[in-house]
């Protein structure tokens, strides 16, 4: 049994309930943004303190408190600033929510884990809401 294949059976073991809050791409609708609606979606997941090697992948800026990582079986996406899509967040049993901040997916064993900042500590980092067009 591979490490990868032995870190997603961790998963598997040690995942808890969680939410997945996903929002779709958003359009400009008669010259006015419109944000997609959140979708919200039961995921088993594991929270844990970043590792040093996670927090030294983020830039300087960035090492800062309200970090986690997260480790789960469901996709997890930070933004996409091309699309419009705003980073999905992830919610604890507490009700804290974690915004996406970077995910590294490993395919070989089929789970993600990604670095997600609780969402009051963030700044309002992610994609901003475009201004309306004249």
């Amino acid at each position: 049994m591979t490490l990868f294949a032995l870190a997603g059976l961790a998963v598997d073991l040690a995942a808890t309930p969680h939410t997945l809050r996903t929002y779709p791409a958003g359009s400009y609708v008669e010259g006015e943004w419109t944000q997609g609606e959140a979708i919200e979606t039961p995921i088993r997941a594991v929270m844990q303190a970043p590792s040093t090697k996670d927090l030294q992948s983020l830039p300087e800026g960035e090492r800062i408190e309200g970090l986690v990582t997260v480790w789960s079986r469901s996709p997890l996406n930070p933004a996409d600033e091309d699309d419009g899509v705003r980073s999905d967040e992830v919610i604890n049993a507490r009700g804290e929510a974690y915004r996406v901040v970077r995910v590294l997916q490993r395919a070989e064993a089929g789970f993600y884990r990604a670095i997600a900042r609780l969402i009051t500590h963030d700044r309002g980092r992610g994609v901003p809401e475009p201004v309306a067009l004249p």
